[in-house]
């Protein structure tokens, strides 16, 4: 308890030493200078500033001097007479130089012979190789003849005629005549000059067939010229080596009758009609309009954002194709999740590619489903995914 009041107590004593001693400690203020201001009219300043007049400096008085009488002229002196110079002596004629020695004259160097040529060199001639010797001709083998070509095939029935269609149009149809009946020879009889004219007697028709008629107007591209069977093609022919070996001798065969060609058109015709019926139906083509590319677009951005790839790992480099069904609602139907495709990779990296496609279209449905037009359920009702790491595609 001691404690805590010798604290506050010091506390105190510091703060009241502070206030009572704070400004001894403190630097006095620095002091201004202050200097004293005259205020001049500009005339005042003018004469300050005007520069100061010279005193005007007084002249020296000049003396008056008298003067002197001049002095008489001194008698001139009479001049002595100029001695004649003397002649300077002749000087003597300094000797001639004596001339310099004519230096010898230099022999000339002997020339130097020119060196004699040196003699071509004559190539030897090359050596001619000897001619290889010819290779002998390798045996080419005989190239095997063609094979003939197939014999037609000769129809087994002869087929009645199909007659061309009618050219007419009309509501009740006229079936054609019959192709067996014996038309009727046409007669051209003179004419009469007797007979009575035209304009009075009533013309004699005979009475003819109408002309053919049809309800509907074939045209010719409806035929179909594609043959119905196709020849199976002639097999390869033998080696020389297989030609080479003696045939054995034929056996007479026993007589067979020929067949029927009536009753194996029929059969041919009945096995056709139970090829086609026993034939799997095609399935039905999906009915309204096609999704437009921004729906497609749009379903595949949306099922992309829930799809996380593993970076790294050996699943993110496998492609994977998911096939499923939808509801009419835009629900996914669980059970019809599949995998269609994928590409290589190991068996456990495939499936775990799979089961992260799986998760992303079932994850990213929502509660309401993908919002798909309902009037497309017949294009969108099944769906193809492919799952690639690079781009994800539609169909």
């Amino acid at each position: 308890m001691n404690r805590y009041l010798y604290i506050s107590g010091g506390a105190h004593a510091l703060v009241l030493a502070w206030l009572l001693l704070g400004n001894v400690f403190a630097t006095d203020p620095p002091q201004m200078q202050v200097a004293d201001v005259t205020i001049l009219s500009e005339a005042d300043f003018a004469a300050l500033t005007a520069p100061p007049t010279p005193e005007p400096v007084a002249e020296p008085v000049t003396p008056v001097v008298t003067p002197e009488p001049a002095p008489e002229p001194a008698p001139e002196p009479t001049p002595e007479p100029t001695p004649e110079p003397t002649p300077a002596p002749t000087p003597e004629p300094e000797p001639a130089p004596t001339p310099e020695p004519v230096p010898e004259p230099v022999p000339e160097p002997e020339p130097v012979p020119e060196p004699q040529p040196l003699p071509e060199l004559v190539p030897e001639p090359t050596p001619v190789p000897a001619p290889l010797p010819e290779p002998e001709p390798i045996p080419v083998p005989p190239a095997p003849l063609p094979a003939p070509p197939p014999a037609p095939v000769a129809p087994t029935a002869s087929l009645r005629p199909k007659a061309r269609p009618a050219d007419r149009v009309a509501n009740t149809p006229v079936a054609p005549p019959d192709p067996n009946t014996e038309r009727a020879e046409e007669r051209v009889e003179a004419a009469d000059p007797d007979a009575v004219s035209p304009d009075v007697a009533e013309e004699l028709r005979e009475a003819t067939a109408p002309p053919e008629t049809t309800t509907e107007i074939v045209t010719e591209a409806d035929e179909r010229f594609a043959p119905s069977e196709s020849i199976r093609p002639q097999a390869r022919p033998q080696r020389a080596a297989q030609a080479a070996r003696p045939d054995p001798a034929p056996q007479p065969e026993a007589a067979q009758p020929d067949p029927d060609p009536i009753s194996g058109a029929d059969d041919a015709i009945t096995s056709a009609l139970a090829e086609a019926l026993s034939a799997a139906p095609a399935p039905a083509a999906p009915s309204g309009p096609p999704m437009t590319s921004g729906e497609r677009e749009a379903l595949r951005l949306a099922v992309q954002a829930c799809w996380v790839v593993d970076v790294g790992s050996e699943a993110s480099s496998i492609t994977v194709t998911v096939g499923f069904e939808m509801e009419q609602d835009g629900r996914v139907v669980p059970s019809s999740l599949k995998m269609v495709g994928a590409s290589q990779g190991s068996a456990a990296a495939v499936q775990t590619a799979f089961q992260v496609a799986r998760r992303a279209v079932l994850r990213c449905q929502g509660a309401e489903g993908y919002g798909l037009p309902a009037e497309k359920y017949d294009q969108w009702r099944e769906i193809e995914m492919t799952f690639n790491p690079a781009t994800m595609r539609l169909r």
